[in-house]
């Protein structure tokens, strides 16, 4: 590893983030292996085209002098929105990973005043970063394909950079999961939807309630009302694992949205219906990335509205 990349490892370690760097020229691997998970028939054309057709693995014309991948994890807890509707008080969940800007900043802030210093430069790489994470060596998967790190549990975002600066390591670690899981059931037992199969390595995202959730569409017919936990995607498994038993999983954001602000979301027909406060407090948390009817259609049913 050479000078430029243990500084940059290093400030990131002090700000409690943790990260790996490969050489650009392992996108290649990186994109036959998708390619044949597409080809392979695993993932419904739904899930494709809502997720993984974004990514891109050649950065030759818009980054001409790229040689390697940044992927970093940054802590991120799991979010209580409190707020008092109809005389009750309401604890509604926003997983980690969903409230990301300031993670974003942090991130790009030391990034860019450590590459700038040997006058490296680097773009956001569009790339699928949990089996990067794990390739690189930075992340293992556990038994509901969610990427875990040591000392991290599952409470983190992944973001990943296209830079200038040179690679002195080539690491692709096999794919494997987790020797934890080897006996430990927690995320299976939990599955409200049943998507996490024994039998497979990859579940059955189609049936994740964190795919539905996010999805604009009504909830399907066997999904049970008493299944609903959090304002945007789930968040049982991650809670049942034991890798996140020690880890500070909860940021508490009290009155950030109240009674009137809630009235105004459920039926406001677009965002720009709402008043900008309300508005800016979406934004804050960054909930306004979703359609208006994903979010009226998920507090619906944790409100029993």
């Amino acid at each position: 590893m050479n000078v430029q990349e243990t500084s940059l490892l290093t400030k990131l370690q002090q700000n409690n983030c943790k990260a790996a760097i490969i050489p650009i020229h392992l996108l290649i691997n990186l994109q036959q292996e998708m390619d044949e998970l597409y080809n392979s028939g695993i993932l419904s054309k739904n899930l494709i085209h809502k997720y993984l057709r974004h990514f891109y693995y050649d950065y030759s014309e818009v980054f001409p002098n790229a040689q390697s991948i940044l992927i970093t994890a940054v802590p991120q807890p799991m979010t209580i929105l409190r707020f008092t509707y109809r005389k009750k008080e309401q604890r509604i969940v926003v997983p980690p990973t969903y409230i990301y800007t300031e993670a974003e900043k942090l991130v790009f802030n030391i990034v860019e005043n450590e590459l700038k210093k040997e006058n490296y430069s680097f773009i956001r790489g569009k790339l699928p970063l949990k089996i990067l994470a794990v390739r690189s060596g930075l992340s293992q998967y556990g038994r509901n394909n969610i990427s875990y790190i040591s000392g991290m549990g599952s409470f983190y975002r992944l973001i990943a950079l296209i830079s200038d600066m040179p690679c002195d390591n080539a690491t692709w670690q096999d794919i494997q999961m987790m020797p934890h899981c080897d006996n430990c059931w927690a995320c299976l037992n939990n599955c409200p939807t049943k998507c996490i199969d024994i039998k497979q390595k990859i579940i059955d995202a189609s049936r994740c309630l964190t795919y539905i959730n996010e999805n604009s569409e009504p909830f399907p017919v066997w999904i049970n009302d008493n299944w609903h936990n959090s304002l945007v995607g789930c968040i049982r498994c991650q809670l049942a694992c034991p890798q996140n038993r020690n880890q500070n999983i909860l940021t508490d954001y009290r009155d950030i949205l109240d009674e009137s602000d809630i009235d105004e979301l459920l039926h406001a027909n677009n965002f720009t219906k709402l008043p900008s406060k309300l508005c800016e407090a979406l934004k804050k948390i960054n909930l306004n990335d979703y359609e208006i009817i994903t979010l009226q259609r998920n507090l619906k049913a944790l409100l029993k509205y």
